[in-house]
């Protein structure tokens, strides 16, 4: 681990926070550009202090202070790595137990210029430096270090923040004329060259894959609408039939039934009461002949009652 994550955590006032950051994995500076949103709150990191950590992210990858940090890094952070040949993590099945883990995706951010003048340091750093100096042989890790230089640094007063700032304000201009001589140089424009090729690839592979992602989502819309329209006719048919079944009207009782017809006739002891107990019959079958026929029974189908 570089002492320059020290004193960036330092500077920021987010000393408390490192030792999380580099049992997680997150011990160079080179690191923490890949991070996620979803890194910063397994980190346990507040809103607050991870908007600081979002804006130097941020301004390390050239983005100024006039930019917004739009949504919270996904957005402000993610937006701003591209890929260049390291090809994204894909989720990867266990085959032991079924399960599956999802790595982090990382999109890579372009390569520093090597030949620029390197960038001079704050007036933290410098005072940080001078207090590392100070703090040799004692027992102290690296983490307690850090905590004990962000502490002092904000307990400084004006006065004694003045030397400080003073140096690192010189040390600033002259890097600025310095940058000034190396932007005339082969070296220069060959940098700019590769910058300008590695935004085309970028915008190319935004494109393609937003591309796949529409693709993806019509197939799912007509996917729906087919099944949402295979349900309806279904229903619509079964509605057909049980209506075209329903419509023959139901037998009538002289259908169902037999008739039975009844006549007084004389006997020995008065008048009595004869039935003629018809077979049931159909439409077809109630016509004027059958009701003839049906009244010339033989006497074994007459009751006397």
């Amino acid at each position: 681990m570089t002492s320059s994550l020290e004193l960036i955590f330092g500077e920021l006032g987010l000393s408390q926070y490192l030792d999380t950051f580099v049992d997680q994995g997150f011990d160079t500076w080179e690191t923490i550009l890949d991070i996620t949103e979803s890194d910063l709150d397994a980190l346990g990191v507040k809103l607050g202090h991870r908007r600081k950590l979002q804006r130097r992210i941020a301004n390390s990858r050239g983005l100024g202070a006039q930019v917004s940090l739009v949504s919270p890094a996904r957005q402000s952070i993610e937006d701003g790595r591209v890929d260049s040949g390291r090809p994204d993590v894909v989720p990867k099945n266990d085959a032991r137990d079924g399960s599956s883990s999802t790595k982090r995706k990382y999109r890579r951010h372009p390569k520093p210029d090597e030949n620029a003048p390197e960038r001079p340091p704050s007036a933290y750093v410098l005072f940080s430096n001078k207090m590392r100096e100070d703090l040799k042989g004692r027992q102290l890790t690296f983490t307690e270090i850090a905590k004990l230089v962000g502490e002092n640094w904000q307990s400084l007063t004006r006065a004694e923040r003045e030397p400080y700032e003073t140096q690192a304000q010189e040390d600033k201009e002259r890097y600025n004329r310095e940058l000034a001589d190396y932007k005339k140089t082969a070296d220069y424009e060959k940098y700019c060259e590769y910058l300008n090729d590695f935004r085309k690839r970028q915008a190319i592979q935004t494109q393609e894959k937003d591309a796949a992602k529409r693709l993806k989502a019509e197939s799912s819309e007509s996917n729906r609408a087919s099944a949402t329209s295979g349900s309806m006719g279904s229903a619509e048919h079964g509605s057909g039939s049980e209506s075209a079944h329903g419509s023959e009207p139901p037998p009538s009782r002289q259908q169902r039934f037999g008739s039975t017809t009844s006549e007084f006739v004389p006997s020995a002891n008065g008048f009595g009461k004869i039935s003629y107990a018809d077979e049931p019959m159909t439409t077809a079958s109630l016509t004027s002949d059958n009701l003839a026929r049906n009244r010339t029974r033989s006497s074994n189908d007459i009751c006397i009652h």
